[in-house]
């Protein structure tokens, strides 16, 4: 598992933020900030194709855009007893769908603070081990990614703790 801090934030503007670790007990897997730091497709660019010419036209002084993108990040859940698992597994999938508009998935690390707009599209892939163990993938949904970015925005944090802009 990754080292640093992972925080959900709801977009509806009430603040409300979560350590998912402590909250849930749930970490993200040692390949999930490779699947958020990766880039996302550039859309075509725009073109005209004619049969009357070879080739085809393209425009190459239009800015380049990005298309939206799925992530499916793998996370790990760690419980006390099945009951606790339970009720932290209902409360985490809760916290993703409380907002319509997504969440803001914040990753802390080096110092560094990475923020993702995502919205929860499903979950993948669960398996339950001892009653108190779960590994599964989320699948989130990227829906603005810009300048190739991403929707990450980075901020300086200090005692990984907090900062960052979101």
């Amino acid at each position: 598992m990754p080292r640093g801090i992972c925080k959900i934030f709801n977009w509806d503007g009430s603040g409300t933020s979560y350590d998912i670790k402590q909250e849930w007990g749930v970490s993200l897997s040692d390949g999930a900030i490779s699947t958020l730091l990766a880039p996302p497709a550039a859309k075509p660019r725009v073109s005209n194709e004619s049969r009357l010419e070879d080739g085809k036209r393209v425009n190459v002084l239009s800015p380049v855009y990005f298309q939206s993108r799925e992530l499916s990040l793998e996370m790990h859940l760690i419980a006390a007893s099945f009951e606790d698992f339970l009720t932290k597994w209902r409360g985490f999938i809760a916290a993703l769908n409380a907002s319509g508009e997504g969440v803001i998935l914040q990753f802390q690390i080096y110092g560094q603070t990475i923020n993702y707009r995502l919205r929860y599209l499903s979950c993948t892939q669960f398996a339950a081990y001892n009653g108190t163990l779960g590994k599964f993938i989320v699948r989130f949904e990227e829906s603005q990614p810009s300048n190739g970015t991403s929707s990450l925005t980075l901020g300086t944090t200090s005692n990984n703790e907090g900062g960052g802009e979101i």
